[in-house]
């Protein structure tokens, strides 16, 4: 049973969730024994970026087929999928398309939520804070750049375990060209969206290794940071509103109320939202430190984006 969901160890949430169904019987019939010895749930991993479609992109493809499409989803040219090598019997040929079949999906995991990911968010946020509409109008930005390609270089790359056959220059000049793409109008409010789901998943597994490894990563946190003003200052540099699109939106809305002019108290208050950054985070100085620093030096210095 292979999961498509796009979840953390997809796999073992479905073999989860299957015995949990079969807990939940009045009686199994040893189905729960024959799936034990019988039935496998490989996790996989799949990276493509794919941007909300917008009116415009209807209207491209109108222009392109001479009908209107209302079903369009508009991707990048890239596409990954690392699937585990982890089946009961036979299984199609996949890696014959391009699939990568490994016995860690894990560690492919880790490099596209540390690497892609987290960057995504760290360009998303300084981003949309300087008034840029996409991502790669982002990354047009020197400053920016440069913060992406140090976050990958100086707090990632030492957290993780590299898979076999992957480059991880290679890689990390793949992910900025692909955030270049100005053809995909990646909008910095869709990456910046529930923050309070993607930064634990994105950054703070980068923040804890490097945090145990007696280093605090100053580029790290200053993508919390610029989450943190993000959610307080609710404004661009042009003076637009910022969508606070988050599950937690109301209790983050709060955290952050009346705080935005003190960096001290702003930070406090949102370490504090323990669905976010557990108790750990909030009692390390350090950190603590580092967020209060680019928060007071603004994650949105510098001349408003166009």
């Amino acid at each position: 049973m292979l999961s498509c969901d796009n979840l953390v160890g997809n796999g073992d949430v479905l073999r989860g969730l299957v015995y949990d169904f079969l807990d939940a019987l009045p009686s199994s019939g040893g189905l729960a024994d024959w799936i034990g010895a019988s039935v496998r749930f490989p996790c996989c991993m799949v990276d493509r970026i794919v941007p909300a479609t917008t009116a415009q992109d209807r209207a491209d493809v109108r222009t392109v087929l001479g009908l209107d499409d209302r079903g369009v989803v508009v991707a990048e040219p890239f596409s990954q999928w690392v699937i585990e090598d982890n089946f009961a019997a036979d299984r199609p040929a996949w890696e014959s398309a391009g699939a990568v079949m490994t016995k860690d999906v894990a560690a492919w995991e880790a490099v596209k939520l540390r690497m892609l990911n987290a960057t995504h968010s760290l360009l998303a946020y300084l981003g949309a804070l300087r008034g840029y509409d996409t991502i790669a109008a982002a990354l047009c930005d020197d400053e920016l750049a440069a913060a992406a390609e140090a976050l990958m270089v100086e707090d990632v790359t030492p957290t993780l375990r590299v898979p076999d056959g992957l480059d991880l220059a290679d890689y990390r000049r793949a992910v900025l060209e692909r955030f270049a793409n100005p053809a995909l109008r990646h909008r910095t409010v869709q990456v910046a969206m529930d923050g309070s789901q993607k930064l634990p998943v994105r950054l703070l597994g980068t923040v804890r290794d490097r945090l145990a490894a007696g280093t605090v990563p100053q580029h790290a946190a200053l993508a919390v940071a610029a989450w943190m003003t993000y959610v307080a200052r609710g404004r661009d540099a042009h003076g637009r509103q910022l969508p606070l699109d988050d599950p937690l939106a109301e209790r983050l809305g709060s955290a952050a109320a009346g705080r935005g002019d003190d960096p001290r108290r702003l930070v406090g208050s949102l370490l504090g939202v323990a669905e976010v950054f557990g108790a750990d985070l909030a009692e390390h100085d350090g950190f603590r430190a580092a967020l209060v620093d680019h928060v007071s030096r603004s994650p949105a210095r510098g001349e408003p984006g166009r």
